[in-house]
């Protein structure tokens, strides 16, 4: 199932929000992976706006990590061309290179994770692909339009050693890109004994990547796809009972079950949009992670619907897939049913507005969820991350 166009709903993108600048209704015109006749002509009136910025446009394009997709629609669509209906885009190259560009560089990534599959197979151990490429094979049906950062791999603990092993052998060391580039600085004593008390994450794996695209490719492993302090958890080892067995990067692999993907989606979005760390480095908001949502929530069956809130019901973790999901509804009307969002609803929503209570520093955002989700100078009240990364 397909995202709902927002002109079968009679309305224009944005227009049940209120109040968004141009660049930002622009942006989530664009936001779907099919455009409709009536999609195109809105795309049109909408860039044909004498308040649009261009250049606000192009800075929350690459924000959000949208530049793919966008290419994708001006080359399809031919949005590079004047046409009766308006003039044609700017710097079309730029939108177009985006997307070629990345297709070029998820490629390389492809044949190296392919390779760290293979490896990881062959020593027997039991893996599921989060994210990705699980999302830009399975649902985007074409890996260039998503940016891919990382590898991120659901692994049991007791697989921890042999899989450091494996990373080991094919060049990968637990740390940091050097300040020159072309090194990886292991991690400080500090830093690991940091993550291994309070993370679900193991400290990522890099290796340099070479190329002008790629600083490093980054293995990111995952014992459990809640947050030690969110009071919720999922260990990898049962997921990986439930894993589904696929074949990506051209590699036999496996990926979590439906169930377990869109509740590991919901989980991934609220801790990056609440977390210091992320807030930080400006990763919090993105709307390619809603993208996401939306797109796998809009392709659930509701006989999995209803698997889904047994299984959010039986760990407790209601108020943080609504988070998710209410989020997501707001941007892509339609994608998540109307029942389930009322089934989740926590009685007490207060803390929709806040962030950094994973941190252990709960605060509060003084702007509205869509005026700091396009603002990119928001400001989180002077509360800093306690997460060391050197």
């Amino acid at each position: 199932m397909a995202l709902p166009s927002v002109h079968d709903q009679g309305a224009a993108p944005g227009d049940h929000l209120g109040g968004l600048p141009p660049h930002a209704r622009l942006l989530l015109a664009f936001a779907r992976l099919r455009l409709t006749l009536d999609d195109i002509a809105g795309i049109r009136a909408l860039a044909d706006d004498p308040e649009l910025s261009w250049g606000h446009f192009l800075e929350a394009a690459a924000w959000h990590k949208m530049l793919p997709l966008i290419g994708r629609h001006v080359d399809r669509h031919r949005l590079d061309r004047d046409t009766d209906a308006g003039k044609g885009f700017p710097y079309p190259w730029v939108f177009i290179g985006a997307y070629l560009a990345n297709r070029s560089r998820n490629q390389a990534l492809a044949d190296e994770f392919g390779r760290v599959f293979a490896e990881l197979g062959a020593a027997g151990i039991r893996f599921a692909v989060r994210k990705g490429f699980s999302l830009g094979e399975g649902t985007y049906h074409d890996p260039a339009l998503r940016r891919i950062a990382d590898l991120d791999v659901l692994l049991a603990r007791e697989d921890a050693p042999a899989a450091h092993e494996v990373l080991t052998r094919l060049g990968y060391v637990q740390g940091k890109v050097a300040d020159d580039g072309e090194r990886i600085e292991p991690y400080s004593r500090d830093t690991q004994i940091f993550w291994r008390m309070n993370l679900s994450n193991q400290l990522p794996y890099r290796k340099p990547g070479g190329r002008p695209d790629i600083t490093d490719f980054n293995v990111d492993i995952c014992h459990d796809i809640f947050q030690r302090k969110s009071g919720v958890t999922a260990d990898a080892a049962e997921l990986l009972s439930r894993a589904t067995p696929t074949v990506l990067c051209g590699t036999p692999a496996w990926v979590p079950e439906p169930v377990d993907r869109l509740l590991d989606l919901c989980s991934h979005l609220h801790k990056e949009a609440t977390s210091l760390h992320f807030i930080e480095d400006r990763q919090d908001l993105q709307l390619s992670k809603f993208l996401d949502v939306a797109l796998v929530a809009a392709a659930t069956d509701p006989q999995t619907w209803k698997a889904f809130q047994e299984r959010v019901a039986g760990l407790g973790s209601q108020a943080i897939v609504y988070y998710a999901l209410h989020f997501t509804d707001m941007l892509f009307p339609g994608a998540v049913p109307v029942t389930v969002l009322d089934a989740l609803r926590p009685d007490d929503l207060d803390y929709l507005d806040q962030y950094g209570s994973l941190d252990g520093q709960t605060s509060r955002w003084e702007q509205g969820f869509t005026e700091r989700l396009f603002n990119s100078g928001r400001h989180t009240a002077g509360t800093v991350s306690n997460v060391p990364l050197r």
